[in-house]
């Protein structure tokens, strides 16, 4: 019968203390640590403090460069409230005597009333008034209910490139005009015969190019044409040339000169 004999190991108890043993690095490291934890906080302190300070001092600031202004401008005045009391006893007494005269002409009474500008007030047509078709007046334009100062100097400005409408279907062309909005401003528009021409033998290729029915092989077709042949005569020999279409010539012939 055999015997074995079981070592017992040694138990070795630890205490609290030992967890929170680190070894000389490790405390280095953790001091470190700390440091710079405490120097952020205190940065963040300083800065936040510092933003602060500059929002209310140029608040500040604002502020008294604001009451400046009103007071250099006499908007503030500390006898303001005695002024307006002394004017409005005034007005009672000059109303009861009836003399209205006397509380016109009262430098008080007068400054207790402020002056404000008055704006024009449009006066739109009524059903039967009309304006002219090339009329190269804005305000007129804007007489017309449904156009505003927007579109009227949108049909001004392209009156003036076309050198005048001839039927006031052109109004169509202008920028943002819908068939809707002609329909209603079509019966306070008279037609009219102011038409500007041009002229096709002296005119220059800038001058001929800003013509909105011109485009650049257009014009450079006329130019060529007048060098190899001189002037050119009528709209019949534009009508042969292959960059003018028909429907091009029937909308430029009111607006050419030979």
């Amino acid at each position: 019968m055999y015997l074995y004999r079981v070592e017992q190991k040694p138990f070795i108890s630890m205490r609290w203390k030992d967890f929170l043993y680190f070894h000389r690095g490790s405390r280095l490291a953790i001091l470190l640590l700390l440091i710079l934890i405490v120097l952020t906080l205190i940065l963040q302190i300083l800065l936040s403090n510092r933003r602060s300070s500059d929002i209310v001092l140029q608040q500040n600031d604002s502020l008294i460069r604001a009451f400046e202004q009103f007071r250099l401008s006499g908007q503030v005045d500390q006898s303001d409230g005695a002024r307006f009391i002394d004017s409005t006893a005034k007005r009672e007494r000059f109303a009861s005597s009836g003399n209205e005269v006397e509380a016109a002409s009262d430098p008080a009474v007068k400054s207790s009333h402020r002056i404000y500008p008055v704006y024009p007030v449009t006066v739109k047509l009524r059903p039967g008034e009309t304006i002219s078709l090339n009329e190269t007046d804005t305000s007129r334009w804007k007489m017309i209910p449904g156009i505003g100062s927007s579109y009227a100097a949108r049909i001004v400005g392209y009156r003036e490139l076309l050198g005048g409408y001839v039927c006031k279907g052109q109004l169509l062309e202008v920028y943002g005009f819908s068939p809707e909005l002609y329909a209603r401003i079509s019966a306070y528009i008279s037609p009219d015969s102011l038409c500007r021409r041009l002229p096709v033998n002296r005119a220059e290729f800038r001058e001929l190019l800003r013509h909105p029915y011109l485009n650049y092989e257009q014009v450079q077709a006329i130019v060529n044409l007048r060098r190899k042949k001189g002037d050119i005569q009528s709209i019949r020999e534009l009508a042969m040339l292959d960059v003018f279409t028909e429907e091009d010539i029937k909308r430029l012939e009111p607006y050419l000169e030979f």
